[in-house]
């Protein structure tokens, strides 16, 4: 690289294609990215579906 292109400030045009290319990557990771929630209907469920096959569990073994 010369002087010349590390001076080099990017031009209109150059910045507005950048911050399209951006967006554009931004808009294609979205999918990929986890959203963070607190509250999960999912492990409540399969900590109920737990709780009832051991309580059946405990009760065949008492009787």
């Amino acid at each position: 690289m010369t002087d010349k292109d590390e001076q080099h400030k990017p031009s209109l045009v150059e910045r507005h294609a950048m911050g399209k290319l951006d967006k554009v990557q931004e808009e294609k990771q979205r999918p990929y990215k986890k959203h963070k929630s607190d509250f999960h209907f999912s492990s409540i469920i399969m900590g109920l579906v737990f709780l009832i096959v051991l309580v059946t569990m405990l009760i065949g073994i008492i009787k």
